[in-house]
């Protein structure tokens, strides 16, 4: 366990540039982002917040909100960014969520912080949220709060989702909303189960953006506002096809069956003349995945159920990227990945992989017993669809 001297290493600096920005800048940033947080002084402190992801920015806006420094997780993806890892580790102070290391060093980094007397911040799904509904957040969350000791503040923001969505190269002009939903001290908490602490937290946290923009609708303006979105979808809801939805623009188009959707300011697709099945984002991506995992689980042994090319492989297995191959084919089979490119072939059986993520935007993480691969792509894909095929296929819960 680390000493407080060592944990708080730094803490002052971060403290010091944090609170200096939020003061200087924080207005500006809310006017520039039109974003609007409801103020709140915690009764207790240290305290963990956890709020639902829905915005880059939104550890910038808790700060805002709670009018202090709070120490946030943030993963080695964000960290090793070339100038925004700088910045986010050395000025910022984060706690870094190492993908290939026991998630046990990280929740005994997040209680060395807590008994050091530093608020920590986690945003629970690991992600932004990649159709606009909050993720899935697991029991260890729970038992992290519980063991800490410490206060815990629900955070919830509605709307990043539309203006900033994850699939989206471009953001949109509209609004954000952040608040502090409830705080709960460690004596009310020492009284609850980590199911109940859990419980808590999913139901604070829970948003589903389209269920809110139907009840209070707002604009999102913007330019291209369907591009990238097969970065989620991938499914045809008209002809099944895998892999044939492309974007241009405000079209979403699927090149097997031909049916296009219009993607409007109001952030639902619209139908162009060929009919629709489902208006927005978290609809379609809930039923695709139904949809895919029948279909992976139906294969047999030996058979190829998807490949894609123009991968971007690297090695991550030193700490940096090294680049393997800007050009490689992926491989989903039942029972293993397999990367080729040039005459290198790597076969990674599902039995010894740790982790599939989605890193970014489209980074696919793929941590096996031997293996650290960030595979990124020359033509936008959903990365999502290995990190569910994977989990499917291992009997993991996907939601």
């Amino acid at each position: 366990m680390s000493d407080n001297k060592n944990v708080r290493k730094g803490y002052t600096k971060n403290r010091v540039v944090l609170n200096t920005a939020r003061v200087l800048f924080g207005g500006l940033l809310l006017k520039v982002c039109t974003t609007k947080v409801d103020y709140y002084k915690p009764k207790h402190t240290p305290f963990i917040i956890i709020a639902n992801h829905s915005d880059p920015l939104d550890p910038g806006f808790e700060m805002i909100a709670l009018k202090r420094y709070i120490r946030f997780v943030a993963s080695d993806h964000l960290a090793r960014a070339k100038v925004g890892g700088w910045i986010i580790t050395h000025l910022g102070g984060v706690i870094v969520k190492h993908r290939d290391k026991p998630s046990s060093m990280l929740t005994q980094e997040i209680i060395d912080n807590i008994n050091a007397g530093i608020s920590v911040g986690i945003h629970a799904e690991g992600k932004t949220s990649t159709n606009g509904e909050t993720g899935y957040i697991s029991e260890h969350t729970g038992k992290l709060v519980k063991d800490s000791g410490a206060a815990l503040i629900t955070f919830k923001f509605t709307g990043g989702y539309l203006r900033a969505p994850r699939w989206s190269s471009n953001t949109r002009k509209g609004p954000l909303h952040g608040r502090v939903v409830n705080e709960y001290s460690p004596e009310e908490l020492s009284k609850l189960s980590v199911s109940e602490i859990t419980d808590i937290i999913r139901r604070d946290t829970f948003v589903n953006v389209y269920d809110e923009q139907r009840k209070n609708p707002h604009m999102y303006k913007g330019i291209k506002l369907a591009e990238y979105v097969e970065r989620t979808l991938y499914i045809c809801p008209k002809c099944n096809a895998v892999g044939d939805l492309h974007s241009k623009n405000d079209i979403l188009k699927c090149t097997n069956c031909g049916c296009k959707l219009k993607f409007g300011e109001d952030a639902f697709f619209h139908d162009t003349g060929d009919g629709i099945v489902f208006d927005n984002v978290c609809d379609w991506d809930k039923w695709q995945k139904n949809v895919w995992k029948e279909k992976v689980l139906a294969a047999s042994e030996g058979e190829l159920i998807f490949s894609e090319g123009g991968q971007i492989v690297a090695d991550v297995h030193s700490g940096d990227r090294v680049l393997l191959s800007d050009n490689a084919d992926i491989m989903l089979y039942k029972d293993k990945f397999v990367i080729a490119y040039d005459d290198k072939s790597f076969e990674i059986p599902m039995d010894t992989i740790k982790s599939v993520q989605i890193a970014s935007r489209e980074a696919l993480i793929i941590i096996s017993r031997d293996y650290y691969f960030d595979i990124r792509t020359q033509i936008p894909r959903a990365a999502g669809k290995y990190e569910a095929a994977w989990r499917y296929l291992t009997g993991r819960e996907y939601l």
